[in-house]
């Protein structure tokens, strides 16, 4: 069973790597990407963030 866990575990960081990619070749080239939303599907240009997500340090 945790052979199983460890090999979906793997699955699902390289789903989040590959999606992180599409978001950011989006981006880059103004690609609008689909998303399922409220029973349909939505297409959104993923937004550059400009603020910093880390708290400045003291």
């Amino acid at each position: 069973m945790e052979e199983q866990n460890k090999h979906a575990m793997m699955a699902l960081k390289a789903l989040k790597r590959a999606a992180a990619k599409v978001a950011e070749d989006a981006r880059k080239n103004n690609y609008k990407l689909p998303v399922w939303r409220n029973g349909k599907i939505e297409y959104r240009v993923p937004e550059i963030a400009t603020e910093p997500n880390a708290t400045p340090d003291p």
